[in-house]
C-alpha cells in the first residue's frame, strides 16, 4: 500500500489556502437548523460562488496539457493541486473549491471515465488506501453519480474531507434513526472493510436504489442509476436521485446527511423558505407517508 502522510497533506492544504491556490473560507460560519427531525448544518462558504458547475463552459481536454493541469478527456483542472498517484489508476488532489479542511479529490487517472459510471473495485481500492491511512481525524467520502446526483464535473471522481465537528450525522444513530422524507439504503460496518467488501456492499445498495427509481443497473463505462454515496469506516449510505435541484436549491451527496454548503445567506434563506426536507424529497425518492426508509 502506498504511504500517505496525513500531516503533510494537511499542511500543504493550509499552505494552498494561504497562497490562494485553494479557495476555502477559513472563518466560515455555520448555522444549525432542524426540519421535522432532519437536522441541518448550513456552512456559509463565499468561495463556492466561484465554483464552476455543469452549465459553466469548460472545454474537455482532448490532448495532454500538463501545464494547464488537464488530463486528456478531463474537465477537472488539477494544476498545482496534485498530491500523488495511487496504483496508477487514480490521482489524489486538493479540491480547488473546498468546503472543509482538508478537502480532497480522488480522480480516475483515465480522464475519459465519467461521473455517471458506478464505482468499481479500482475506485474502492484507491479510496480504501486513503481512508485507512487518514486516522488522526474522522473523514467522510462522497460520490455523486450522474447529473441528477448534483455533480459539478464530468470526469469521474470521489471527494474525501474531514467530517464536521459537533454535528450529529444521522447514520450514526444506530438505535433509532431519524424520520427522513427521502428513501435511502444503508449498510453498517465494524471497521473499514477492504475494497472487495466495499464494492460488494455498494453494488447491493445501488441495486436497491435503481429499483426505487425504476432504473436498470448498467455495467462498467455505462450510465448507472443516479445516486449519492456517503461512507466512512462505520457505514455506507446510498440515496437514489431524481433531479439535481428544485426551485433554486441544489444538492450533492453531503446534503443527504444534512450538510448544506451554500455561498451566502440568500441561498440559505432559499433552502429555509422551501424547507430542506421538502427539497430533499423532491430531489430523491419520496417516502410515502413519511417514515424511515433505511434498509
Amino acid at each position: 500500500m502506498q504511504h500517505l502522510n496525513e500531516d503533510q497533506i494537511c499542511a500543504d492544504f493550509n499552505h494552498g489556502v494561504d497562497n490562494g491556490t485553494i479557495i476555502f473560507n477559513k472563518e466560515y460560519r455555520t448555522v444549525p437548523y432542524s426540519d421535522n427531525g432532519f437536522n441541518i448544518e448550513f456552512r456559509l462558504l463565499s468561495g463556492l460562488s466561484r465554483k464552476p458547475g455543469l452549465s459553466t463552459p469548460t472545454p474537455v481536454s482532448t490532448s495532454a496539457s500538463p501545464d494547464a493541469g488537464l488530463l486528456p478527456g478531463s474537465d477537472i483542472n488539477i494544476h498545482s493541486h496534485l498530491i500523488t498517484t495511487l496504483s496508477n489508476t487514480h490521482l489524489l488532489a486538493f479540491n480547488k473549491f473546498s468546503a472543509a479542511r482538508p478537502h480532497l479529490l480522488l480522480l480516475t487517472a483515465d480522464g475519459y471515465r465519467r461521473q455517471h459510471e458506478a464505482l468499481d473495485l479500482a475506485d474502492f481500492t484507491a479510496l480504501q488506501t486513503v481512508l485507512s491511512q487518514f486516522t488522526k481525524a474522522r473523514y467522510l467520502a462522497i460520490f455523486n453519480c450522474g447529473v441528477n446526483s448534483g455533480c459539478s464535473r464530468l470526469h469521474k471522481h470521489m471527494q474525501v474531507f474531514r467530517a464536521p465537528e459537533g454535528f450529529q450525522l444521522w447514520p450514526d444513530e444506530e438505535e433509532k434513526g431519524p424520520t427522513l422524507p427521502f428513501r435511502y439504503f444503508m449498510a453498517r460496518f465494524d471497521g473499514l472493510p477492504g475494497p472487495e467488501e466495499l464494492e460488494r456492499v455498494y453494488k447491493g445498495l445501488v441495486r436497491q436504489a435503481a429499483e426505487a427509481l425504476g432504473w436498470d443497473s448498467q455495467g462498467k463505462g455505462e450510465e448507472a442509476a443516479p445516486h449519492n454515496v456517503v461512507l466512512d469506516g462505520r457505514w455506507m449510505v446510498v440515496v437514489p436521485r431524481r433531479r439535481p435541484g428544485w426551485n433554486g436549491a441544489d444538492a450533492n451527496a453531503a446534503a443527504v446527511l444534512g450538510m448544506l454548503w451554500v455561498p451566502d445567506e440568500e441561498k440559505m434563506r432559499k433552502w429555509v423558505s422551501l424547507g430542506p426536507g421538502r427539497v430533499m424529497a423532491q430531489l430523491g425518492v419520496t417516502v410515502e407517508g413519511g417514515g424511515d426508509a433505511g434498509v
